[in-house]
């Protein structure tokens, strides 16, 4: 093979490797405990999950909600990609559902992705969101209407 052919095929894989790594670092991933039986989500179911509308997974597995931190950028893609609210609507939103008795609580704020795994992982029904890249073997990580973090198409982006 011509060495500078061989060459630029190394720099392309490498930049290729090198991209889908950012992508997922960029990547907002839902992650549920390994126990619960649901793969893929649709976005609208997405989003009723996480408004505590819909408690419990296909499987009958009752939800346990976390979020990261306000103030975080994974927290603020959330408010965007999922509720599609600003801060002040998704305090508000919780407040009065709480009061109304729709929800028994607001999702559990924790302060790390690293913290937000560990619940979801020692949880049953854990459900949460953290950066794509910071996801691991003790959580299983959601497609998104057939579409995972790091693959084309994917909506969930933390900016």
């Amino acid at each position: 093979m011509n060495p500078r052919i061989f060459l630029t095929c190394l720099v392309l894989l490498a930049a290729g490797v090198g991209a889908r790594a950012g992508d997922l670092a960029a990547d907002l991933a839902i992650v549920v405990n390994k126990a619960v039986k649901l793969d893929n989500v649709t976005s609208a179911d997405l989003a009723r999950y996480f408004k505590a509308e819909k408690t419990k997974a296909p499987d009958g597995t009752k939800f346990a909600l976390a979020a990261i931190d306000a103030g975080h950028p994974e927290h603020d893609a959330a408010l965007a990609g999922i509720y599609a609210m600003k801060e002040a609507e998704y305090t508000d939103y919780f407040v009065e559902a709480t009061f109304t008795g729709a929800v028994t609580a607001a999702p559990k704020a924790l302060p790390s992705g690293a913290a937000l795994r560990k619940f979801v992982a020692d949880t049953a029904g854990g459900l949460g969101y953290l950066r794509a890249s910071e996801a691991d073997d003790t959580v299983k990580v959601l497609k998104i209407d057939g579409v995972a973090p790091g693959e084309a198409g994917y909506k969930l982006k933390i900016k």
